[in-house]
């Protein structure tokens, strides 16, 4: 579940539901620990508005190392889908990857040369404030905000996939070998290691009593490890789907409502004989919307015979459609930011079939079967 904060350079700025366990753990942290150490004469609720303060100001400082990454991406023509928080930090949604090892170097070092310029403007504020005699508290959140950004600049400079040291790695594999492919796997096994190191070290705290700061580093671990992984086999999805159109594996033969079908025949004749919630709607060869079950609940059931369906269906939603034209790697991309297994085919206007995921990712499982360089029977023609 997420919650959008709203938009910055036209992009969607949202909250994963993780997020707020990190916040209310970094507020503690830094409430219970960090500040009483520094005023230990200080009001409990002081610290802990003083944390709650430093930890949005410290997510504030991530969503700017992402737009950070994100600018440079836009600037050279690539499409952000949005920024997350989440309970790891931050990540932008990258719809394609760089198309160049140089690019992919200039937008992976953009993050952490923000956070360092974060760091750097927060200490400045920070011995500013101390000159002027301003609130010691003031400064010490300033300062807090400098030393973490520097930190985060630091660990996001680890030569592991898909952190963004690991992004540097690759783009300098990637220029030396001419192969993203072979680039990606080489970094990945850097951000596999790098996570299997945190999740030991992680475990050698909790036997040294850590037990909070070792579960923290087995978790982290854990993630990198497993989204090091991940992106390599992104990297071979998108090499398996590249060049196939989604007209050489949609279904064609897809049941369709006509707008003048009563809501009796439509129960009867289609939601009662396939295994569908959901029909696109047609007049002739035109698209005109969705009909669902929900849609025909909300009409009596005495009145089904004399409604049609023109009167009940809805618009279709316009990320759920895709041209035959696109490729197969855009509509697996298009299911997984939505959740959906399927997608409407359209072409000018007209209904020409539906994608399923399932439809996708069997080309995926038959190209992988066959040598690397030879054309597939799926492939896009000249």
């Amino acid at each position: 579940m997420t919650f959008r904060l709203g938009r910055i350079w036209g992009l969607p700025i949202e909250i994963d539901a993780t997020w707020f366990i990190i916040f209310a753990l970094v507020t503690w942290s830094l409430s219970a620990g960090y500040f009483p150490r520094l005023f230990p004469e200080q009001p409990a609720t002081l610290n802990w508005l003083l944390g709650a303060v430093a930890a949005l100001l410290l997510f504030a400082s991530v969503l700017v190392h992402e737009l950070a990454h994100s600018y440079v991406a836009m600037r050279n023509g690539l499409d952000i889908g949005g920024i997350t928080l989440f309970l790891f930090g931050g990540v932008s949604k990258m719809t394609q990857e760089p198309g160049t090892p140089d690019l992919e170097l200039k937008m992976a070092a953009a993050g952490p040369a923000t956070s360092v310029l974060l760091g750097g403007l927060f200490w400045v504020i920070a011995q500013g404030l101390l000159a002027a005699d301003a609130p010691v508290q003031i400064a010490a959140v300033a300062g807090y905000l400098a030393f973490i950004n520097v930190i985060l600049a630091v660990f996001n400079l680890v030569p592991g996939f898909p952190l963004d040291g690991g992004r540097v790695l690759r783009a300098l594999l990637w220029r030396a070998t001419g192969s993203l492919e072979r680039a990606t796997r080489y970094a990945s096994y850097g951000g596999q290691g790098f996570g299997y190191l945190l999740m030991f070290l992680g475990f050698l705290w909790v036997l040294s009593g850590a037990l909070v700061a070792g579960v923290w580093f087995i978790i982290i671990g854990w993630f990198l490890a497993g989204a090091a992984q991940s992106a390599y086999q992104q990297v071979i999805v998108r090499r398996a789907l590249s060049g196939v159109p989604v007209e050489r594996i949609m279904q064609r033969d897809v049941p369709r409502v006509a707008c003048d079908t009563p809501l009796r025949d439509l129960v009867d004749e289609y939601f009662m004989r396939y295994d569908y919630s959901a029909y696109p709607v047609v007049e002739g060869e035109d698209l005109v919307g969705i009909v669902t079950v929900d849609d025909v609940r909300e009409v009596p059931r005495e009145e089904w015979a004399g409604t049609a369906v023109r009167q009940v269906v809805r618009p279709p939603d316009e990320h759920r459609l895709i041209d035959e034209k696109d490729d197969a790697w855009d509509a697996l991309m298009q299911m997984a930011q939505l959740g959906a297994r399927r997608l409407l085919v359209v072409h000018d206007g007209h209904l020409e079939g539906i994608v399923s995921r399932d439809s996708v990712l069997q080309v995926v499982r038959h190209k992988m079967q066959f040598e690397q360089g030879g054309d597939t029977p799926w492939q896009r023609s000249a």
